[in-house]
């Protein structure tokens, strides 16, 4: 399976990274037992492979926990007993138990994941990984099924009852997972198709979905119950971190671009303040906490009562509706009764009279006719010749048949054994790629995946051209590599170069 890369892909502008805290793309904050005592902050650091563990009243680093290989998503559980850590390098989930801040078991996953989410019962916990979603059971801390979902699949939120799992995807779709079966029930199209979502949170009560789109800068309201896009709001550039407040009333939004987060009242749906922060504010999960500073009711609340209202004026809209259609309905029929009558008289007068003129027409046909039979014999002796002749000549093509026949076997043959030479030669180059990919990096490395993943975007431009979206993608990775191997920093020039292979292998598939 295809996997995304590590970093947040698909930002307008510069691409920047705060030293190695990348776990601020992972932020959850979770009050841990009692004999703990302070709420504490998990942050995965990508690049050393651990977890820093933060205490919220000191604001220090407490314990720094190693996990697996670029860790990148966190999530921790309702009970605050359990913190979840998505490792993209090695393709498994972390599990550190939160009192003793210690990793308990590691699951394997059947690709590299990135987002990370835990319903709130903790039995479950989602993780994206390439296009689908690993389902893990956080008992046995086992993969239960995976479930494909749209194109590079980015955040992913629980409802508060654990029955809907959301996922934000890279085509501009959400898609919709029942939380009991693991099936796609929905897809929600959330912008245009080569629009990119990025994050995405469920309102407290459940009854809203927010999903940031990158690409058209507007945050996105879903309604649960209909999975119906109520409307949308412009925030930021790139917006990437979307969470709500506890009560539902604001909805908070992180711009990577613009610097800044964007403060939406969920009750009208409008930007009602903008905060500047530091570079590249790309946080996502549950990154909002505390009171909320508008009114306490929430917008839910406020969303149900008029609910309630709209279904009281429908049904008196709807029975007002059904007697006036039962009164049209007998004015109808009446009227077209009358007309019916009075239409079969009219229609009987005219069929007499067309009668009539069809006799006198008929009379003139008959001689018309005669003398069109005797073109038409002439017609048929000249056919006669012609299948002879055809007939000559289909003899003449039947006999040229064997030997073509005959030479398209041997071209079969030859197209099976180029096939054959072709799928060897792509076994013997996805072998090196990858062990060029997972290599040690340096500047040989770094040239050879950029020739690689050159070749590729070449064939796929040839394939697809460039107005395909896939292939411009490929095409701002392939750059994004360049960037990196002219600044020395090979590593990450190896990570874009891979991104930009894979995107073009698919393009070609």
């Amino acid at each position: 399976m295809k996997t995304k890369g590590p970093l947040l892909k698909r930002f307008s502008g510069t691409k920047r990274l705060s030293g190695i805290l990348v776990g601020l793309l992972a932020l959850s904050l979770v009050a841990v037992p009692a004999a703990i005592g302070a709420p504490f902050a998990y942050i995965a650091n990508m690049g050393d492979r651990t977890v820093s563990v933060i205490d919220a009243a000191t604001n220090t680093v407490v314990v720094t926990v190693n996990v697996g290989r670029q860790p990148y998503g966190v999530a921790v559980n309702s009970a605050g007993t359990r913190a979840y850590v998505a490792n993209f390098g090695d393709g498994s989930l972390s599990v550190i138990e939160t009192t003793s801040n210690t990793v308990v078991a590691t699951v394997p996953l059947p690709g590299s994941p990135s987002g990370v989410a835990a319903n709130s019962a903790g039995t479950r916990v989602y993780a994206i990984l390439g296009d689908a979603v690993s389902v893990v059971n956080a008992t046995t801390n086992m993969v239960l099924t995976s479930v494909t979902v749209g194109f590079a699949p980015f955040g992913v939120a629980v409802s508060p009852s654990g029955a809907r799992v959301y996922v934000a995807n890279g085509d501009g779709t959400v898609s919709v997972i029942n939380g009991t079966t693991n099936a796609v029930v929905a897809t929600v199209m959330a912008g245009a198709m080569d629009d990119t979502l990025n994050g995405i949170a469920v309102s407290p009560s459940g009854a809203l979905v927010y999903v940031a789109n990158a690409s058209g800068q507007r945050l996105y309201t879903i309604h649960a119950q209909t999975n119906q896009v109520l409307g949308s709001v412009q925030v930021g550039g790139n917006p990437v971190g979307v969470a709500t407040d506890p009560s539902g009333a604001r909805v908070f939004v992180a711009n990577a671009a613009t610097r800044n987060v964007s403060v939406v009242d969920a009750a009208t749906n409008a930007v009602v303040s903008t905060v500047g922060v530091g570079v590249n504010p790309v946080v996502f999960g549950v990154f909002a906490g505390g009171a909320p500073s508008a009114p306490s009711s929430s917008c839910d609340d406020q969303l149900a009562e008029l609910q309630a209202q709209l279904n009281t004026a429908n049904g008196t809209i709807t029975s007002l509706t059904n007697q006036n259609n039962a009164l049209q309905s007998q004015v109808t029929s009446l009227t077209n009764q009358n007309n019916a009558l009075q239409g079969q008289v009219t229609s009987l007068t005219g069929q007499l009279n067309t009668a009539n003129a069809s006799i006198a027409s008929l009379t003139g046909q008959v001689s018309i006719l005669q003398g069109q039979v005797s073109t038409l014999q002439n017609q048929l002796n000249a056919a006669n010749t012609t299948i002879a002749n055809l007939t000559a000549e289909n003899k003449a093509l039947r006999d040229q048949v064997a030997p073509l026949q005959q030479q398209v076997d041997a071209l079969k043959a030859e197209v099976a054994s180029l096939k054959s030479s072709l799928a060897a030669a792509d076994t013997t180059i996805d072998s090196f790629v990858k062990r060029l990919f997972k290599g040690a990096t340096d500047l040989n490395v770094a040239l050879a995946a950029r020739d690689e993943a050159q070749q590729q975007l070449t064939l796929a431009l040839a394939k697809a051209g460039t107005k395909d979206w896939r292939v411009k993608r490929a095409q701002s990775e392939f750059n994004n590599g360049l960037s990196y191997l002219a600044k020395g920093r090979y590593g990450l020039a190896v990570h874009e170069f891979q991104e930009a292979f894979e995107i073009a292998r698919r393009v070609l598939r």
